[in-house]
């Protein structure tokens, strides 16, 4: 005969058989979770950095120039100072270009915004003997870049630098100071030309072009004319001559290239 069970022996038991098929819907559901979440993972890492579907296009180029002068020259004036020491050397170098600034302020009416001071050195020269190196004396170097507007007065300002002790002044460089009025209308000629060739290639080919899908472009390209390339650090152009050179500045030529990509159908 069988010993009945306590009274809360029974309601354990009873409890238990409520609770396993709630246990049990919870853990299929939450397998179901499980399941969802490894397949959306799965679709994320099989699509993210996928390329989208290639679809057929060309690529034509163009290019466009615009033709403007120039409307700066830039003037380099130095001077190299060598002497025994160190203070002498600046001494002389500070003195002559001081001198060549405040001409260059006073008498041609360049800006202070004009002139840059774009190098000054100062370093020992070396005697060497049986091998053994000992410093003779000191070289102070300076040089600053002239903005000149007027190009009526490029070449007096040669002049002036040589006749007051410069003996290192390279240029004229002849520069466009804002290109972005001449790069907009390159940029311009040069997606007319792109289109048209666009257009005739298709043609030729007997297809249909598409919207356009791709756009880039070069940097602007200044084609600058040089006057000679003078170098006035030479014994002939400096030391005090009278005669200024005649500077010309001709134009430039500013050129963009574009690149369009078309769907083609």
């Amino acid at each position: 005969m069988d010993t009945p069970q306590p009274y809360s022996s029974q309601r354990r038991h009873h409890g238990k058989m409520i609770l396993m098929p709630f246990i049990i819907i919870v853990l299929v559901f939450l397998s179901a979770y499980l399941v969802s979440l490894t397949r959306n993972s799965w679709k994320e890492y099989n699509y993210v950095g996928k390329s989208p579907e290639f679809k057929d296009r060309i690529s034509i180029e163009g290019t466009g120039k615009v033709s403007a002068a120039s409307d700066i020259a830039t003037v380099n004036i130095g001077l190299i100072s060598e002497k025994s020491n160190v203070a002498d050397a600046q001494n002389e170098n500070s003195e002559i270009m001081n001198r060549i600034i405040n001409e260059l302020k006073t008498t041609y009416s360049i800006e202070d915004k004009d002139i840059q001071t774009n190098n000054y050195q100062i370093y020992p020269r070396y005697k060497y003997d049986l091998g053994v190196s000992s410093i003779i004396g000191y070289t102070v170097s300076q040089t600053v870049n002239i903005k000149v507007r007027d190009f009526t007065k490029i070449g007096e300002i040669i002049a002036m630098a040589g006749s007051s002790g410069s003996n290192s002044v390279s240029g004229p460089y002849f520069s466009i100071d804002d290109l972005d009025q001449y790069k907009t209308e390159a940029r311009e000629k040069a997606i007319i030309e792109a289109r048209e060739k666009a257009k005739i290639l298709a043609k030729d080919l007997g297809i249909s072009l598409g919207p356009i899908v791709n756009f880039s472009e070069s940097e602007p390209y200044l084609y600058p004319i040089y006057d000679q390339s003078m170098n006035y650090s030479r014994a002939d152009g400096i030391g005090g001559g009278k005669v200024a050179p005649d500077i010309q500045a001709g134009s430039d030529e500013i050129s963009v290239t574009v690149y369009l990509s078309y769907e083609i159908w």
